[in-house]
């Protein structure tokens, strides 16, 4: 196709010699190419991560569909259509949508006005926000997803592979940037891409002869970048087959606005603030509303805090705690719920959709922060008369849970309610918290589950932590139709009076919040509470045997508190093993009481080392507290063959690039290593000598003798010395009579001229 008929937007008669952009026949030409199943692959991957959305917010019959339109237009239109209009029409689809999102969305026109607002939504996806954060996020995956799988098509048909593969593989790289690609989609991706632009190149004539090993070396490379790229959203994931010591929890559960349920995990005893509290509850940072089936999502915006806020539907206690912080925070502890603030914050105070109150800026050491909450503490009784006229947005955003989410939840909750004669939503609440009381123990130290998290908690696994339980138990009661949602914060903490508490970083939990009408939210705790004390004790006496810094204050020192009081002898125990956090008890609902102060002086008789290791049992903590006792552990297989991959491939990249020559040639230039004979060294050092004037005025021509090449660059003036050495070379090659004396002046006058070469060095140099 000429570049006049492009432009018009027509597509020339088919002829017998037709190229890529010539198509003939029913089906395009390009699709019987091996090509394309490498942009089939990509594509794949693509439609694979926009499902994984639809999963968790419902629509994946939708999405296929439209999907299965666009490729079906895109390839229709491979013999109809030339590029440009192709490319045109997928910019027009693409506005379309997008236009049609922006109208969805409730004061959307604010924002399309607003460019500043615009530029920080996409540079805040572009830096690890998940798209599952987006409002209407059903409606952005319908808009967005065919724009790119028509083009792909439309490429693919046309014969133009590696464009179709660079459509696809973009968009999948927007969605590792996102963090939404897991590690398995992206490396699929990658292949993809490969092949795509391996096979295109190799069908060539000579492809495979000229281009062979530079693919190779691209393959490896782009798999190991792969694995490695989702270290830039945010943090929040890790890079394939890389073992990274036992994660903390702790800043998941307070400050992110993404958690995932990791497996085995440590928290640190240090300080992070402490309260003054009329009331003791467990101190409120915030919540996420969407389930994804691994962890949980906090979808929309923060708005400035105007005044305050209206607080619970019912009665309600108007509560004012004091907050002194101890280490640098993100958030705003208080009980629930926090209406307002007072003092600096009044001007950055920001709240969510959820209505938790953040500062909008760092809380730093030493600072104090006044909180106003609206407290409620209805009676069971007027809990159970609430009924279930839930407000419909209420309803639809707290019961969602992901499409894939097995039958067998609902079935087993339903069958656990029906036992206990459970029937309005209070009673199920607590119906849950009881099953999970006698039929579970804690543990920190479980393996992290494959699958959806509920499902494999209540059917494969028998302990736990704060956030298996409180995410189980939420599911549960979505299943049936009951609102509930993730709440994080800290527990009560260590009380040093009847309204002080000292809170910690193993105070760090996640508990349950149920919508119940005209009271508001109102909490639940599932987590066993003698588990997490005693895996407390036990971390908190060892870190002050090991002088641990920052784990206590001034009325702290010493570690004598009151401890909770034990529970019912037939509740699971926590195992020996189980790390170290500590879940606060909760205010409960269904008995009005709070827990007692949790800290204590040491370790219960008989407790073992509570601290689990992903590479042994003496593994440091990554909070920067001290672990237990022993020697440095070898690490994981995984983690050496990850290494091993790393290296051979940055290996092969360097030699077939020609690192690897000229860094030895760099060494060799400035060191003084010689051959043992006079005439090898006098060879090497002219030798030496050739490189180093190539690299500063040009190489030595073909047919021009030595002598020639170092007089023709007098012209540009080289410097004398160099004839030194050129002389030394023909005595040793043509008379064979150069002597070691000068064969050793040689290579030091190419030595000192390589060190003065070098910018540094030279300056230094010319001034000695």
């Amino acid at each position: 196709m000429n570049d006049r008929s492009a432009a018009s937007g027509t597509v020339p008669a088919p002829t017998s010699g037709a190229g890529p952009d010539e198509v003939e026949g029913v089906v395009p030409a390009g699709l019987a190419s091996p090509a394309s199943v490498g942009v089939a692959v990509v594509l794949l991957a693509v439609v694979r991560v926009f499902a994984s959305i639809t999963d968790v917010v419902g629509g994946t019959g939708r999405l296929l569909a439209v999907v299965a339109v666009a490729v079906g237009v895109g390839v229709g239109l491979a013999r109809l259509v030339a590029p440009r209009t192709a490319v045109r029409l997928t910019a027009a689809l693409a506005g379309a949508g997008l236009l049609g999102y922006y109208a969805a969305i409730p004061g959307s026109q604010v924002a399309l006005e607003s460019v500043p607002a615009i530029a920080f939504d996409v540079v805040s996806l572009l830096t690890g926000l998940s798209v599952l954060r987006l409002v209407l996020v059903d409606v952005w995956v319908l808009v967005f997803a065919p724009a790119p799988a028509f083009l792909t098509a439309y490429l693919a048909g046309r014969g133009r592979h590696v464009s179709g593969a660079a459509v696809a593989g973009g968009t999948l790289g927007f969605f590792v940037l996102t963090g939404d690609a897991g590690v398995a989609v992206t490396l699929a991706g990658v292949v993809g891409v490969a092949v795509a632009a391996g096979t295109s190149t190799l069908t060539t004539a000579g492809g495979l002869r000229s281009h062979g090993r530079t693919l190779a070396t691209v393959l490896a490379v782009m798999v190991l970048a792969s694995a490695t790229v989702t270290l830039v959203p945010a943090g929040t994931a890790q890079p394939w087959a890389v073992e990274r010591g036992t994660p903390a929890i702790e800043s998941t559960l307070v400050e992110g606005d993404e958690l995932t349920v990791v497996g085995t995990t440590r928290l640190s005893p240090a300080v992070r603030f402490t309260i003054s509290s009329p009331v003791e509850r467990n101190w409120h940072t915030g919540s996420y509303d969407t389930y994804t089936g691994d962890g949980w999502v906090r979808s929309g915006e923060t708005v400035p805090l105007n005044g305050s806020l209206a607080g619970p539907p019912g009665a309600s206690t108007r509560v004012e705690s004091s907050v002194t912080i101890e280490t640098e925070r993100e958030t705003v502890p208080a009980p629930w719920q926090a209406v307002s603030v007072e003092g600096a914050l009044t001007q950055t105070a920001q709240v969510d959709e959820r209505g938790t109150i953040r500062p909008g800026v760092s809380l730093r050491p030493g600072e104090t922060v006044t909180v106003q909450s609206a407290v409620i503490d209805p009676s069971p009784a007027s809990l159970r008369e609430a009924g279930t006229d839930y407000p419909a947005a209420i309803e639809e955003r707290y019961t969602q849970l992901p499409e894939s989410t097995p039958d067998r939840v609902g079935t087993r909750t339903a069958a656990i309610l029906e036992e206990a004669g459970a029937e309005t939503p209070y009673d199920q609440a607590v119906a849950l918290e009881e099953y999970f009381a006698t039929e579970y123990a804690y543990s920190l130290s479980v393996d992290q589950p494959t699958g959806d998290v509920a499902d494999a908690f209540l059917f494969e696994m028998d302990a736990g932590y704060c956030t298996y339980f409180a995410t189980t138990m939420a599911v549960m009661l979505r299943s049936q139709g009951v609102p509930a949602r993730l709440a994080t914060g800290y527990d009560s903490g260590q009380a040093v009076s009847d309204t002080e508490y000292v809170v910690r970083g193993q105070d760090a939990h996640a508990w349950v919040m149920v919508y119940v009408p005209e009271h508001g939210w109102v909490e639940f705790d599932p987590t066993p509470a003698a588990g997490r004390d005693r895996a407390e004790r036990v971390r908190l006496a060892e870190a002050r045997a090991d002088g641990v810094d920052d784990i206590d204050t001034a009325r702290t020192e010493g570690g004598i508190v009151t401890t909770r009081e034990e529970e019912p002898a037939d509740r699971p125990t926590a195992d020996a093993t189980a790390p170290n956090e500590t879940d606060g008890a909760t205010p409960n609902a269904s008995t009005g009481s709070t827990a007692e102060s949790n800290g204590t002086s040491g370790p219960a008789p008989g407790e073992q080392n509570p601290f689990p290791s992903a590479f042994g049992s003496s593994a440091t903590p990554t909070d920067g507290s001290t672990g237990s006792a022993g020697g440095p552990s070898l690490p994981a297989p995984e983690t050496v063959g990850y290494w091993l991959v790393v290296v051979v491939v940055v290996g092969a990249s360097a030699r077939r690039f020609g690192v690897t020559g000229r860094a030895y040639h760099a060494i060799r230039l400035r060191t003084l290593g010689r051959s043992g004979t006079p005439h090898a060294d006098a060879v090497r050092a002219f030798d030496d000598l050739e490189r180093l004037l190539a690299r500063r005025y040009r190489a030595r021509r073909p047919g021009e003798t030595p002598r020639d090449y170092l007089d023709a660059l007098r012209s540009v003036g080289v410097d004398e010395r160099v004839h030194a050495v050129g002389e030394a070379y023909e005595r040793a090659a043509y008379a064979g009579t150069v002597s070691r004396r000068e064969a050793a002046d040689a290579r030091r006058t190419v030595r000192r001229l390589a060190l003065e070469s070098t910018p540094v060095l030279g300056r230094l140099l010319a001034r000695s």
